[in-house]
């Protein structure tokens, strides 16, 4: 029986970690029957054939600044600076003016209402805010969104506002070039690299769901639960697994379980033996007298539990029950809710 139980603990352990590698590799599927493509061969200059290999002596890329969010834009019109200014305390977009050489607040966009809302990671937040081709633009952002909207700031000293955009992600940065928007943003879970065609101006600028899922990377960091569903789609290494745990932790109990009893009597045995080499004792009657039956247990058990239930003494179970009237209670008279002069005055008028 034991050499049976040694047998079903190491199988069940080799098919438990024969599922744990089969999950942790990756299974690639080909459809249609078709064998996967050969690698292509590499060429002298350390291409494939089909790109561009590395850059020659001479050679230089473009250079461009790294996106940063900006909090304020400034620009010329008709004389006059003005300011674009990101208000992270009002969320909101503010317009400064400066004709005469005293700054002053003209007017605010407020970008999304605050005040009055539970989910306040809905709520889109200024991040960026730039002049495209005498527009204000500005980039706002929520938990799982982004925004992008365009105005003009009239000569009379008011905001219109000529479009929005929105698109999923969460982006903080964006800038215009050679007629291309391009949007980024880091979070903690990824992050978003959008691009839309502005040649036709941003105010003409449409994103619907095509476009977005063209133009628009955004990318965060699996689950465990998506990277065991790539790599075990058919979900038979997981079930093995969790199977294999099952019986694992029952087959564990039940060697607990029988075995406890044998390693308690070991242990009686044990001090049984040390007790009487002390006392100079025979040691082998000492460990028969521990190895006894389990009648023996229940005989002795019997016998405490009765004797325990003559230490009782034998009582009248004869129930008397009497019925007592109970004499009348002033709690509800209404007479001692009234004050002294009115009770009187009304005994006097009844007599």
């Amino acid at each position: 029986m034991n050499k049976l139980k040694k047998v079903l603990f190491i199988g069940l352990l080799a098919t438990f970690a024969a599922t744990v590698g089969y999950a942790q590799q990756d299974h690639h599927h080909h459809h249609d029957g078709q064998a996967p493509a050969p690698a292509q061969a590499k060429q002298p200059d350390g291409t494939d054939g089909h790109c561009m290999g590395v850059p020659q002596p001479g050679m230089k890329p473009d250079a461009k600044a790294s996106m940063q969010p900006q909090k304020v834009a400034h620009y010329f019109d008709g004389g006059r600076d003005i300011f674009a200014v990101v208000n992270d305390v009002d969320n909101s977009i503010d317009i400064i003016v400066d004709a005469n050489g005293t700054p002053k607040r003209m007017v605010s966009d407020t970008v999304d209402i605050v005040a009055g809302v539970h989910e306040l990671t809905k709520i889109y937040r200024p991040q960026s805010v730039e002049i495209i081709d005498g527009r204000i633009v500005y980039l706002a952002a929520n938990s799982d969104s982004s925004i992008i909207r365009a105005m003009f700031f009239t000569p009379c000293g008011k905001l219109k506002h000529l479009n929005e955009v929105r698109f999923p992600g969460i982006c903080n940065a964006f800038e215009t070039d050679h007629g291309k928007l391009r949007v980024t943003g880091q979070n903690p879970l990824g992050y978003t690299v959008a691009v839309f065609d502005v040649r036709d101006g941003i105010e003409n600028l449409v994103v619907d769901s095509n476009v977005v899922k063209a133009n628009v990377l955004n990318y965060r960091k699996p689950k465990k639960a998506e990277v065991i569903a790539s790599k075990d789609p058919i979900g038979v290494g997981l079930t093995v697994a969790a199977v294999s745990v099952v019986f694992l932790v029952l087959l564990s109990l039940a060697i607990i379980f029988t075995q406890y009893g044998r390693f308690l009597s070991y242990l009686q045995k044990r001090r049984a033996a040390k007790a009487a080499m002390a006392q100079g004792g025979d040691v082998s009657k000492a460990v028969e007298n521990v190895d006894h039956s389990g009648e023996i247990d229940a005989v002795i058990a019997a016998a405490v539990y009765l004797y325990n239930e003559e230490l009782h003494d034998e009582e009248n179970t004869v129930i008397t029950i009497k019925s007592v009237e109970r004499p009348w209670t002033p709690w509800n008279a209404k007479f001692y809710n009234m004050n002294q002069n009115n009770f009187n005055n009304i005994r006097h008028r009844r007599h």
